[in-house]
């Protein structure tokens, strides 16, 4: 007898087979890349201060570093903004030069120092030493008073995150925005610990790129630039 299988239950094996294939082609979702550009604004007006809700203008340095820092940079599919001048002025420019939508989004405000806003350390440190000293050491579990807790603050920055993926997937967005959002955003990428919070250098017109693919409803960022 001959141990070849016939030439029917071959045809039959190779179209199971191909069956198979098929169906798990169809259940596979390809994965979509999103492009996030992350602006920090320049210099700006006034002092060293606590600035956070404080609405400052930028300087003309200031304008000048965020025009050196996206020079032959484009092809942004939507621009996206802090409502603080130090930001939205900026990108209504951009936006409108670029002829590119433009979102102005609350929830990409700094964080609310509360009453130490407008105030410099030298200030604060004359009115609470040790509390100015207890912030420095650990800025996510001390809160300036009446100010924004950290943990709200990065609840409030990360759901607008989130939100911005979903709504804006596979396209190529520029956040214009503060330091400290910026850091929470990163943080949540790199994974990093929320005692690392100052480890992240966020100079006037910092530039941060992230390149996030969304696979079956998850997201998976890594940082591509940063400078």
């Amino acid at each position: 007898m001959s141990g070849n299988k016939p030439d029917t239950i071959v045809k039959a094996i190779d179209d199971i087979k191909m069956e198979e294939v098929a169906d798990s082609s169809d259940t596979v979702e390809p994965s979509t890349q999103t492009i996030i550009e992350l602006l920090r604004h320049g210099e700006l007006e006034g002092a060293d201060i606590f600035r956070g809700s404080t609405d400052d203008q930028l300087t003309d340095i200031g304008w000048q570093q965020m025009v050196s820092t996206i020079d032959g940079k484009d092809g942004w599919d939507i621009i996206i903004t802090s409502p603080l001048s130090s930001c939205r002025e900026f990108a209504e420019v951009i936006a409108q030069e670029d002829e590119i939508d433009l979102e102005i989004n609350e929830q990409f405000k700094e964080i609310d120092f509360g009453e130490w806003e407008d105030k410099t350390p030298s200030q604060i440190i004359k009115e609470d030493a040790d509390l100015l000293e207890a912030w420095w050491q650990s800025p996510t579990r001390v809160t300036p008073p009446a100010g924004e807790d950290f943990y709200d603050f990065r609840a409030r920055v990360l759901k607008a995150y989130k939100e911005l993926l979903r709504e804006y997937e596979g396209k190529r967005i520029l956040l214009v925005t503060h330091s400290g959002v910026i850091r929470v955003i990163l943080m949540s990428i790199l994974g990093m610990q929320d005692n690392r919070l100052f480890s992240l250098n966020i100079d006037y017109a910092n530039f941060s790129k992230i390149q996030i693919e969304i696979d079956d409803n998850k997201d998976f960022g890594s940082l591509i630039k940063h400078y």
